[in-house]
């Protein structure tokens, strides 16, 4: 390193008193495979830990220094801390068929009292937070969960009660600590993106932060580290309940705006009032009611059918049409059936003219139409089959009444087309006199509904001028309110930001802190600067002309001053928040070594400044620390991806 290539700026701590020591630290982490089997024991201190798990340039086995099990160490802490999971939803399984009754232990340290947090990898334990004094200790209770069942709510009372109530509405008093321990152990897979970008999806922590907003995110944190008041929260809580009504007062005078105008138009050309009047003018909306009213009168004045109603006797004739139609159609129908039998009377009562009459030659009866025996014998002999007396004269007088009716059916045979004929025509004309009726009817029925017509248009135009003019009464009352909430918006800016000046102090000691580390960890030539708004919090580092340093290292590098400066001012105890902090792998591959390698003298000198170090911090690397931080007992642990035996496990899941 270069001399003078660096220029700490000297930070001193000024713990509270009778502090002694980081009131939140992870004395102990501890892998089971089960109760009697132990795959890893990981004790840590206050301070520095380093987990290391060298690269390619430094391990001499040729062994990628990812897949070791860095990340989920860091996981496995939170884990214990509260959160949700300790893995993503490919892995989680995988352990937990390896494991099935396995399980993390950890003993945490809160104000020099010792907990035992137990927590499954298997499926086949609760978990546990007790008051202990070693995870082995607990073990004769493994199988009972305890309420609640994690460390979580232990670690709010102690460091959130103060301010957990102010949290903004959509963020419940038992997941502030979650916000906050999202923001002490950021996702490896956040790559140091962003100061408020703190859990990837992809890791399945399962933490509520993936969901909250910028703005929520933002609250927590300023009410972490003092920067916050009650009135503040208070005013951002009814800026966003009067940003939500004006929002949807905007969106009704949007509507109201189109409808004005496509309304105003149809009801002018409707009731031929003039289109370049302005809508919004009460007296223009009265006349248009008026109008419309003055559409209906004439609508409901006017003679609704043109001509003469079909009266009562046109009725009655209709129906006595109908009566004698049916009565000729009745008869027209019996007349058909007579004609269509005739033909075959006719042929039956020939047949019988034929029967009754004997043959006469020459004035000679042949046979007796009663005995069929010849006449010259019966009167010769008599009859010896029937008892009657053959009588001629009679059988004359039926054939001959046999002729006469022959000669009607024929007559009647001949007569009946005609009268047929003229049924249809009877018919016919009934059938015009009715229809002439019907049409008469039709008619008063179409006049009925096209006056109908007018008259439901004529109330319809009154109902829309009215409803018109409701709305656009409404539209100034929307728009007055819209006024007034602006205004009351816009106070309530103005009230936001004084209180954000009055924590300016509070803002002032944390920008104090990053400037002093920008110093300290970067070269010659930056300086930091913290900026508070509504829109965020943002850290900057400012370089000046000759710093080589690429964006994404600057942009990196940031989030680790931040977090390190908060982690100093909780030291300080001017932030209600544990000083402690996880980092995982926080170098960019373009960062410098050199500055990479001072991150870990600096943190390491940290602890010179207090008999005890007031703080915990983790960060794992692949990246080889300094030559002093290797030798330092700060080194805690070193992983290697192969072979097995030297991951976090001890094993492979694959």
């Amino acid at each position: 390193m270069q001399p003078d290539f660096f220029q700490p700026e000297e930070i001193e701590f000024t713990l509270p008193e009778g502090q002694q020591g980081p009131r939140l630290w992870v004395r102990r982490i501890a892998l089971w495979k089960d109760t009697t089997t132990l795959l890893r024991n990981i004790p840590l201190r206050p301070g520095v830990n380093i987990i290391w798990s060298p690269d390619l340039s430094t391990n001499g086995r040729g062994a990628t220094p990812h897949g070791s099990g860095k990340s989920t160490f860091c996981r496995l802490i939170r884990y214990c801390l509260g959160e949700r999971h300790f893995s993503n939803e490919d892995q989680r399984p995988l352990m937990q068929h390896k494991l099935p009754d396995g399980f993390v232990g950890a003993e945490i340290m809160i104000d020099g009292d010792c907990w035992v947090v137990t927590r499954p990898i298997g499926m086949n334990l609760p978990s546990r937070a007790v008051r202990a004094d070693r995870i082995e200790d607990t073990f004769d209770q493994l199988l009972v969960g305890t309420d609640p069942p994690t460390i979580a709510s232990v670690i709010s009372d102690r460091f959130c009660a103060g301010y957990r109530e102010q949290a903004p509405d959509n963020l419940r008093v038992d997941q502030v600590w979650d916000v906050l321990l999202a923001w002490l152990t950021r996702d490896q897979e956040c790559r140091l993106n962003g100061v408020f970008d703190w859990r990837s999806k992809r890791s399945g922590s399962g933490s509520p932060v993936q969901e909250l907003s910028l703005e929520t995110k933002l609250a927590v944190v300023r009410l972490a580290i003092g920067a916050l008041s009650v009135a503040e929260v208070s005013a951002s809580a009814q800026a966003r309940t009067l940003s939500n009504e004006r929002d949807r007062l905007r969106q009704k005078l949007g509507h109201l705006d189109w409808f004005q105008r496509q309304r105003f138009d149809e009801l002018c050309e409707s009731l031929s009032y003039p289109k370049d009047r302005d809508p919004s003018d009460e007296i223009v909306r009265k006349e248009l009611i008026d109008r419309s009213n003055e559409e209906l009168a004439k609508a409901a004045g006017a003679n609704h059918i043109k001509g003469s109603a079909p009266s009562a006797d046109q009725q009655e004739k209709r129906q006595a049409l109908q009566a004698e139609r049916n009565r000729i159609v009745e008869k027209r129908a019996d007349l058909r059936a007579l004609l269509k039998s005739l033909p075959n009377e006719i042929a039956a009562a020939r047949t019988e003219q034929g029967t009754e009459q004997a043959r006469l030659e020459t004035g000679v009866i042949v046979r007796c139409t009663i005995c069929h025996v010849k006449i010259d014998e019966v009167k010769a002999n008599g009859c010896g089959i029937s008892l009657e007396r053959c009588n001629l004269d009679e059988v004359r007088t039926r054939i001959d009444r046999a002729e006469q009716r022959i000669s009607d059916m024929e007559q009647q045979k001949s007569a009946l087309p005609g009268e047929i004929s003229k049924l249809d025509a009877e018919i016919a004309n009934l059938d015009r006199e009715s229809a002439a009726i019907d049409e008469a009817f039709a008619k008063f029925e179409r006049q009925l509904s096209d006056e109908d017509k007018k008259h439901m248009s004529a109330r319809e135009l009154v109902r829309e001028a009215n409803w018109f003019d409701r709305q656009l009464s409404e539209r100034a009352a929307v728009s007055a309110r819209m006024k007034d909430i602006e205004r009351q918006i816009d106070g309530l800016r103005e009230s936001m930001r004084l209180e954000r000046e009055r924590a300016a102090a509070a803002i002032g000691d944390l920008e104090t802190l990053f400037q002093q580390l920008v110093v300290s960890l970067m070269p010659r030539g930056c300086s930091g600067k913290l900026k508070l708004d509504g829109n965020g919090l943002h850290p900057e580092i400012i370089l000046d002309r000759g710093v080589g340093l690429s964006t994404a290292a600057v942009e990196s590098f940031k989030i680790v001053a931040f977090d390190l400066a908060a982690m100093i001012l909780s030291v300080n105890g001017k932030a209600s928040m544990p000083s402690f902090l996880i980092h995982d792998s926080p170098r960019e591959a373009d960062l410098d070594a050199d500055i990479y390698s001072n991150l870990f003298d600096f943190v390491l000198s940290l602890e010179e400044k207090a008999r005890t170090p007031p703080f915990q911090y983790i960060v794992t690397t692949t990246t080889a620390p300094s030559k002093q931080a290797r030798d330092h007992e700060a080194m805690r642990l070193q992983l290697s991806s192969t072979p097995p035996e030297a991951r976090l496990f001890a094993m492979d899941f694959g």
